[in-house]
């Protein structure tokens, strides 16, 4: 009964959620006044399954985007208030976030490169696992990958910091 249950708020779960798509190349994508870049940096050592954020337009970050050759993922959303909900560690195993914690929020402003942080997921442990998550912001980072990476972007776009107010961090 416990497994039916997982397997039906999965299954709602990933039907909810679309898929980003995370730019590959050095232009300029933002065609709609609602919209921003999402700029979020990911560390971890080891594999993710997915990343779920909810807001006006609910989006899982797959393990395919997670693992794309770089440790950030830029996509253009809606503009609005969003929240990392959950991390899939594995097939089975995953992280759940209190929805009304501040830690997790982050705001999307409109024409600009929005930096939420850097999502920073440290495991330890095999059988017995523990995880240290922490939003935390470096914004330094996210500066000098836009320069390096996409250039042509950063220059008609300012980069605005739109996550939590202090780094935060969640020991499980």
């Amino acid at each position: 009964m416990k497994r039916l249950l997982l397997l039906s708020c999965a299954l709602l779960l990933s039907a909810c959620a679309s898929k980003v798509t995370n730019i590959k190349e050095d232009r300029d994508t933002l065609s709609k006044a609602d919209e921003g870049y999402l700029l979020i940096g990911i560390e971890t050592n080891r594999s993710l399954k997915a990343i779920y954020i909810d807001g006006p337009k609910s989006i899982v970050l797959t393990a395919k985007d997670i693992r794309s050759g770089s440790n950030y993922i830029l996509a253009n959303l809606p503009l609005g208030d969003y929240t990392i909900t959950r991390l899939n560690l594995n097939r089975y195993s995953y992280l759940e976030f209190d929805n009304d914690e501040e830690s997790w929020q982050f705001t999307l402003s409109a024409k600009k490169i929005n930096y939420v942080g850097h999502l920073d997921i440290s495991t330890i442990g095999f059988w017995y696992t523990r995880s240290h998550i922490a939003l935390e912001n470096r914004s330094s980072e996210a500066l000098q990958y836009m320069e390096q990476t996409y250039p042509s972007i950063l220059s008609g776009r300012s980069l605005n910091y739109g996550g939590p107010g202090e780094t935060h961090s969640l020991i499980i």
